[in-house]
Parts: structure tokens; sequence; C-alpha cells
């Protein structure tokens, strides 16, 4: 990030804040108890801060409280900012038609402020929640008599760091294990950017250990698994019971080809650039069904062979509405299960399992894909 734009978004966030500390303010001088306002710019100042360095210090460990508290109030900062500018918006469109009076407008911010609490509380709680979603996928098996039956389990954006942490991915491998899967995939973004905001990284370690499963635990990464911190990531993956796919095939069983790859577009370095796997998949038995891991459902052209299954994450369906607009406008497939035609691979897009940016979700799920495969 250059200097330029450094400033220019901080200039905003800080902008964002003062806007809507005197939105606040004009609720709480309504009450008679309240004669301190400088203890609320305070407070504003302070959870600024802590938001400011939990995003900005990328290779740096601000700490688990901080970074929990930077993170949450980065999300009343985006509800406030959305919910106070439709409320302006309403007050000018009525004072333009009509004579609203000082206790009229008062208790409309008094509901704009209770809306943004309840929001904030909903989605708080609504991104805590692990759905399991089942798809059931028939693939071809290189026209085999028998039919073979996998289970697989994928999940993509644990984005692990301050708020999904180590007791957050110890839920999440409970309930995969509870699924007994053959194999575990996870389609990137792992971690959030910044391995330093991992604060117990060994009970990571030690949850990726406790996944179990037939075949074992294949990734690739994502946008997000890059940067000055990448070589931590990776040794975290490789010291941990999981293969990772770095533009690389496997076989597994025998009987279904597993490639990964690395992200289309990292955010920062990500130990080289992406590799054409085209010709690993040439040398490998060319009838094996394939299920490929890339993270950004936007490279899905790549691959045109009916026996591909791609497995994509990145979009999180939005996550908060109303960006899930904006992700089904812009990708091909942002979320579920998709298939051009029949000579076409099949796609399925996972909204996550964790978030990014505001630790909320407004009209959307954090899940786990449950997928039951078919090979005929």
């Amino acid at each position: 990030m250059n200097k330029f734009a450094f400033l220019v978004i901080v200039l905003l966030f800080f902008l964002g804040n003062v806007y809507i500390g005197r939105k606040v303010l004009f609720v709480l001088e309504s009450f008679r108890f309240f004669k301190q306002p400088i203890i609320l710019w305070l407070v504003i100042g302070l959870l600024t801060v802590a938001s400011m360095v939990t995003l900005l210090l990328s290779k740096t460990n601000v700490g688990g409280l901080v970074g929990k508290i930077g993170s949450y109030w980065l999300s009343i900062w985006f509800l406030s900012l959305v919910i106070f500018g439709l409320t302006d918006l309403v007050l000018m469109i009525i004072r333009k038609s009509a004579t609203i009076s000082a206790k009229g407008s008062l208790l409309i911010w008094v509901g704009a402020v209770m809306v943004v609490f309840g929001l904030f509380c909903y989605g708080s709680w609504q991104a805590q929640q692990l759905n399991t979603v089942k798809y059931q996928v028939t693939i071809d098996g290189a026209g085999k008599s028998d039919k073979k039956k996998l289970k697989a389990v994928l999940i993509s954006d644990v984005h692990l760091g301050y708020i999904n942490d180590a007791k957050k991915l110890e839920k999440i491998v409970t309930k995969i294990n509870q699924i007994q899967p053959d194999f575990v995939l996870i389609s990137g973004d792992l971690f959030d950017g910044n391995f330093k905001a991992l604060q117990e990284p060994e009970q990571i370690k030690k949850q990726f250990n406790r996944l179990s499963s037939t075949y074992g635990t294949y990734m690739c990464w994502g946008n997000h698994d890059a940067g000055a911190t990448f070589d931590q990531m990776k040794d975290l993956v490789e010291a941990s019971n999981i293969t990772l796919l770095e533009d690389e095939v496997t076989v597994v069983d025998e009987s279904i080809i597993i490639a990964g790859r690395k992200d289309s577009r990292p955010i920062g370095s990500q130990d080289g650039k992406r590799k054409n796997i085209n010709e690993q998949l040439k040398k490998s038995d060319k009838h094996l069904p394939r299920i490929i891991l890339d993270h950004q459902p936007s490279t899905i052209k790549e691959y045109r062979e009916s026996n591909e299954l791609i497995l994509s994450g990145h979009t999180h369906k939005g996550q908060i509405f109303p960006f899930s607009l904006v992700t089904k406008a812009y990708f091909t497939v942002d979320y579920g299960y998709y298939r051009k035609d029949k000579k076409q691979p099949q796609v399925i897009v996972s909204s996550g399992v964790g978030t990014w940016g505001p630790p909320m979700r407004i009209g959307t799920q954090s899940e786990i894909v449950q997928i039951d495969l078919t090979i005929e």
C-alpha cells in the first residue's frame, strides 16, 4: 500500500468516526444524566485506534483483546455509516415536504441507534453459527462398471486471526469429524493475511491434527494466504496433518485426482507466481475424475473437462447484504452449484466458514460443505 492510499484510508475512516460520534452525541445529549461529551469522544478515539492498528499492522500482533475490539468496532462503524446515512437521507426528504419537530427527529435517531445495535448483535451471532450444506455430485470415472461413493468435506475462508481463533477452529474440526468424511478439502484463505494475529499457533496446529478422514486433508492457497508472514503460514500448514498443493496434483485412493492451485491474485507474496498445471494433469490418468481446489471462482473458465469438479470460496456470498447482490452480479457463480452444460466442469462455491473484515453475517451463513460424490 503506497503512502497516499494509506493516508486516504486513514482520513476516510477518521471522518466516518467523527460523523458517527456526532450522531450518537446528538442522542445522548437529550438525556439529562449525560454531561461529559469528552468521554464519548475518548471512547470513540480509542476504538478508532484499535481498528486502525488491527487492520493496518499486518506484520504485528496487537494482542487478542485489541484485535477483537478493533474488529468488532469495524462492524459497528460500517453499520452506523449505512444506517445513519439512510436516516439523514430520510430526514432530508421529510423536511422538504413537511415540518418535523425536534422531538420527532430525536425519536428517529434513537430508533436508528437501536437498529445499529440490533443488527450488530444479530450479525455477530449469525457469523458464529456453523451450518452444514450438502451436495450430491456424480462425476465420470473412466467408465468403470462399479460405482464408487466417496464423502468429501469442503471448507473455505476460515480467515484465522483475531476473531476466528483456535476455539472457532476447534468447533469447525469437531463438526467435520462428526461427518466422518473420506477426505477434507480446504479451498483457500485459511489465514487472514497476518500470521502474527494467531494468538495460539500451537493450538491451531493441534486442531488441524485432529482432523479425521480416510484419505487425509488437502488444501490450496487463497488471496489472503500471502504477504510478509507467508513463510510462517506455510510452515504451520506443513507441520500439520495437511497436504498442501501449490499448483500440484496427487492421486487419492487410486480413483480420483486432487489438484490445488496458488491464488490467481494474492494480496502480497506467495512464494512464486501461479503456474499452469495442465502438463501435470496430462501426465496423470486422463480418465480419472479430478477435483480442483481453486480459491477464486473467477478462474473457472480455465477448466473445460467434464470430469472435473472445481471447488472455490472467496466470495463469502457477499457476507453482508446487500453485497451479496454485488458478488452475484460480478461472478459467473458466487455461491452454490453451477454447471454450464454436461460437457463442462461442475463447480461448487462455498460462502466460507469464517468472516473477513467486519465479523458479521447478515443474509448469509458460515458453512461446512458436505459433498456426497459418486464416481461412475
